[in-house]
């Protein structure tokens, strides 16, 4: 990756209806290098109240950066149970317990050898440990997915309701050919939100809010759906927003945010992509959809897929906060806006230095923003000197 300097052209810009205008002031931006030479890294996260960030491998393994350095153990290896086809199978994310510190709860999202989509829950030995013990594996969810091996979605995130969210894509290929995501009899092209604070045996329970408890034709598993393959997603920890990067088919990126206690959300697919009629391609029904706050043209230099990222609430930046950051997997470069009375203002572009193949963005416990290049190096965003 490319560590220079991003460098925002910040002017006066106009908020929403009756808002006062809003006024980003100058800043440079740059990537301090954190880690390198990673085998196609694809997400960062850490425990909370902890400093160490842990860094997912898409081959399976999970690595971890101590006091700066990136240790040579990795945290877990279970590259012989994980699919791994160089595209977008492999292991996917990773999210710590928000009482970690005494149960030391920590979940994996990965494409199985079967092609099918898994949480686990592992232990590990303390909370300050460094290698955690690949046979303390328990199953929470496995979800069949078609015989295509993409669109598996792929984020963990524990929402700031205690509860375990997951992101799944719509089963693959193009046009979603069997409907996934509106038919909510399945799992798949879904955000799904599961109670894992159980004992024994019972991997989760159904939380009592959820929307399609005791609905025919639901399974309760279910928060939102309408989804095509929803790669990343975050909460803003200052407002509890949700901001989930959708996928998009050959038209259309999109970025979705609506409230956290919002449940039951139909974000579209395959009846829209983005703000488009979809399938039928010329008339559509768009009652009862909830669509994207900000989407941008696929194709059109060099774009091909959104990569979510998070709002920027550290203390170390403060001219840039509450904005909301992302990426293009194929354009790279920063991206971000303002969300102001549930639209996207503020729109810029900052493509100077970032690189291509952002796979993920990251969060440490101080709200701090970090970039995860698919090529091996992982950066964190800081004000240039």
């Amino acid at each position: 990756m490319k560590l220079a300097a991003v460098v925002l052209a910040l002017s006066c810009s106009n908020g929403g209806p009756g808002e006062p205008a809003i006024i980003t002031p100058n800043v440079e931006l740059t990537l301090q290098p954190i880690a390198s030479n990673l085998s196609s890294p694809v997400h960062l996260a850490s425990p909370p109240g902890d400093d160490r960030l842990f860094i997912v491998e898409q081959r399976g393994r999970i690595r971890v950066v101590q006091n700066g350095a990136l240790l040579d153990s990795a945290f877990l290896n279970i590259d012989s149970k994980v699919t791994d086809g160089g595209g977008e199978q492999g292991l996917l994310s990773v999210a710590f317990h928000p009482q970690y510190a005494a149960n030391r709860h920590f979940y994996v999202y990965y494409v199985d050898n079967g092609g099918n989509l898994q949480i686990e829950r592992y232990t590990a030995p303390t909370a300050s440990s460094n290698i955690a013990d690949p046979l303390t594996a328990f199953p929470i969810i496995n979800i069949p997915h078609p015989t295509f091996s993409n669109h598996n979605g792929g984020q963990l995130a524990f929402g700031p309701d205690g509860f375990l969210y997951m992101g799944t894509g719509d089963g693959g290929s193009g046009n979603d050919p069997d409907n996934s995501s509106q038919n909510r009899n399945v799992l798949l092209g879904k955000l799904l939100r599961l109670d894992v604070n159980t004992t024994g045996q019972t991997p989760y329970n159904i939380p009592p809010s959820n929307p399609f408890i005791n609905v025919a034709g639901a399974r309760p598993e279910i928060w939102a759906y309408g989804l095509r393959n929803p790669w990343r997603f975050s909460f803003d920890r200052a407002d509890k927003t949700l901001y989930i990067g959708d996928v998009g088919q050959s038209s259309k990126e999109e970025i979705n945010a609506v409230s956290d206690t919002q449940p039951g959300v139909n974000y579209g697919w395959r009846i829209m992509e983005g703000t488009a009629c979809h399938n039928p391609p010329m008339v559509c029904d768009r009652s009862g959809l909830t669509l994207p706050v900000h989407e941008y043209d696929t194709g059109p230099g060099g774009t091909c897929a959104v990569t979510g990222g998070f709002v920027y609430r550290g203390s170390a930046i403060p001219q840039i906060t509450g904005l909301y950051f992302f990426s293009d997997y194929c354009k790279g470069g920063l991206r971000s806006f303002r969300l102001v009375n549930g639209a996207a203002t503020d729109v810029r572009e900052w493509n100077a230095g970032v690189g291509t193949s952002i796979t993920s963005f990251g969060e440490d416990r101080h709200g701090e923003l970090y970039v995860i290049s698919h090529g091996g190096t992982v950066g964190k965003l800081i004000r240039a000197p």
